[in-house]
């Protein structure tokens, strides 16, 4: 009886757009689990990138068909994300297969647009590991622990010239997946964050016991003069001459 139920509704798929058998298709994708750990005002996007195997397939696929986006918001504490990621899935007749998944790594230090900026990552898809990466643990898991640090400096953006603004940087926010083992497996990227801030370029803020102090550059250059000339910055609508206390 299951047979005969399911045979009309394989005939019609086959008469149907493209886009319901792709649907179908989606119910019985092969998936992994993508998971971790956020810092506090942390959020983090997934984009999965897929190619189609079939070489007459490109004409009959959309490249919106063949992105799928995840996502978490920023939130004011701690918290963890988990994505189910579909390793492959047919669209109507063609098959798509993962590539990579592009990380957009979003971190935010105060509440204002300008302040909220992201670093990149990537968990990138191959036949065949590099040397020195290895694969998933015979329970089925990958993890990574990527370390996420603020760099900071004073904005030359005419609307804030020498208020503090951070860039983000993420170290290990990545890994090599093994396209043949993917499916029902979990890949766990932790992201922490480093207690310990850093200017965003060398030789232009001078570290103290009581904090960092920007100096003057030498005429037309960005590093310090030497012996070093200090200069003020603003934070919070603030004139301050040391980071992060504003005050000595």
């Amino acid at each position: 009886m299951i047979r005969r139920a399911l045979r009309p509704l394989c005939l019609a798929l086959l008469i149907a757009p493209l886009s319901a058998c792709g649907t179908l298709g989606s119910l019985f994708a092969e998936r992994f689990t993508f998971e971790g750990e956020l810092p506090a005002d942390f959020a983090l996007r997934a984009q999965a990138h897929y190619y189609v195997t079939e070489s007459n397939c490109p004409g009959l696929v959309s490249r919106s068909q063949l992105t799928k986006s995840f996502e978490t918001e920023f939130q004011p504490e701690p918290h963890s994300y988990r994505f189910a990621i579909p390793a492959s899935y047919r669209i109507g007749i063609c098959q798509a297969r993962l590539g990579r998944v592009a990380l957009y790594i979003k971190g935010k230090h105060g509440e204002k647009e300008w302040q909220q900026t992201y670093d990149n990552g990537e968990l990138r898809v191959v036949e065949e590991l590099p040397e020195g990466f290895t694969s998933f643990l015979p329970d089925g898991t990958l993890r990574r622990r990527a370390v996420c640090t603020w760099w900071f400096q004073k904005s030359h953006a005419i609307s804030r010239v020498g208020e503090i603004e951070k860039i983000l940087n993420c170290t290990g926010a990545g890994a090599y997946l093994l396209n043949q083992e993917l499916g029902g497996k979990t890949v766990r990227l932790d992201f922490v964050l480093n207690p310990e801030e850093e200017p965003s370029r060398h030789d232009t803020w001078i570290q103290f016991p009581e904090g960092w102090k920007p100096c003057l550059p030498k005429p037309g250059w960005q590093r310090c003069q030497n012996p070093p000339l200090f200069q003020t910055f603003k934070m919070n609508g603030q004139e301050c001459t040391v980071y992060p206390n504003c005050t000595e």
